[in-house]
């Protein structure tokens, strides 16, 4: 007969001994799975997060790019550059304000950590650059333009009165007569008028009084369009971001991490051993230039920006300091401080520069 089995035999399964390496095994694999996640997930993170900032930076560089090549259209007359323009809007804040008349200002950051700012000027009119002439002296600022030419001039034109030794003053066309003996006048009332398209609007860049500033024959009246655009690109919260000061009154995000921007005039100032005024640009710097000489050697825009990766890295030493980037990043004009944010060194960054030639200033010089 077959022996019969023990109770004891039928029970036996693992022991002890058994259980406690099978138990380290799964812990050990568990963390070499772990750690080859850990490390996989952060070889994603950083492609990702490069990806983001090339994608961000080339987006962001293109959208300057496009507007600084546009810049200057309807201004580029050598008289008006320079100019400091008063102007008054009843819809911003402060509603009376100034800027210079250029293509393009660069207004350099208080220090090398702070992002310079590009204020871009563009004309909507369909006319040439040439102003019409006064043929009368104004008796107050308010006093309506009378011009030697107001073709082109229609109301809600915005149009600037230069003479020389004064300041320029912005202001609204609200009404062009057509009734004898008003020919020759260009109206900028405050209050309402009625648009082209026959509706009742305010004229929002009329000051009651006018801007303080009369003009003589010696006086001319330049129209930027119905629709002039400044816009003012600038770097707030590690954002590129777009400021319009006329028309829209509006800010808009362009590109996200966006960190740093740098902008350098490319002047034609015969510096460095160059010929002054031959169309070649010969220095580069962020000094203002002066006077309509100076700006008509404006040729060029040399801009940078640089994009940072979203996500930092963890340092290569568990608690220690960041050590992803170990200098700061460069363009053309040397290196670009980015220490404003202490822990700058925990990203990784990428520079996106060029050179924009001024084409509007070139094609006035021809």
């Amino acid at each position: 007969m077959r022996a019969l089995i023990s109770g004891s035999q039928r029970q036996r399964g693992f022991s002890m001994v058994e259980l406690m390496v099978a138990i380290a095994i799964s812990l050990i694999a568990t963390l070499v799975i772990f750690e080859t996640f850990a490390v996989s997930e952060g070889i994603k993170r950083t492609s990702t997060s490069g990806g983001d900032a090339q994608q961000n930076g080339a987006m962001a560089l293109y959208m300057v790019e496009r507007e600084v090549r546009m810049a200057g259209y309807g201004i580029n007359n050598a008289a008006l550059l320079g100019c400091t323009i008063n102007a008054y809007d009843e819809e911003a804040t402060p509603a009376e304000f100034e800027f210079t008349i250029a293509p393009v200002v660069i207004e350099p950051g208080a220090t090398d950590k702070d992002p310079d700012t590009l204020v871009i000027l563009i004309g909507d009119s369909d006319l040439l650059a040439d102003p019409a002439k006064l043929i009368q002296a104004m008796p107050s600022p308010a006093a309506t333009y009378k011009v030697d030419n107001r073709y082109g001039f229609n109301p809600g034109d915005l149009v600037i009165a230069a003479e020389p030794g004064k300041d320029c003053t912005l202001a609204q066309v609200t009404q062009v007569p057509g009734t004898p003996g008003q020919t020759s006048n260009v109206i900028h009332n405050s209050g309402n008028y009625i648009n082209p398209q026959g509706q009742n609007v305010p004229a929002r860049y009329n000051k009651a009084g006018g801007l303080g500033e009369s003009y003589s024959t010696a006086g001319v009246l330049y129209n930027l369009g119905q629709l002039p655009q400044r816009n003012e690109y600038r770097i707030d919260d590690n954002r590129l971001v777009i400021e319009r000061s006329l028309i829209n009154l509006d800010t808009n995000v362009v590109a996200e991490q966006i960190v740093h921007l740098k902008a350098e005039y490319g002047k034609d100032d015969g510096s460095g051993g160059g010929t002054a005024n031959d169309g070649i640009v010969d220095s580069y710097s962020n000094s203002a230039p002066v006077g309509a000489d100076g700006w008509r050697q404006v040729l060029a825009v040399r801009v940078a920006m640089v994009a940072r990766s979203a996500q930092p890295e963890k340092p290569i030493e568990e608690g220690g300091a960041c050590d992803i980037t170990a200098a700061f990043p460069t363009w053309a004009g040397g290196d670009i401080d980015v220490s404003a944010d202490e822990n700058w060194q925990c990203y990784r960054y990428r520079v996106f520069e060029t050179v924009v030639p001024l084409r509007n200033l070139i094609w006035m010089q021809i």
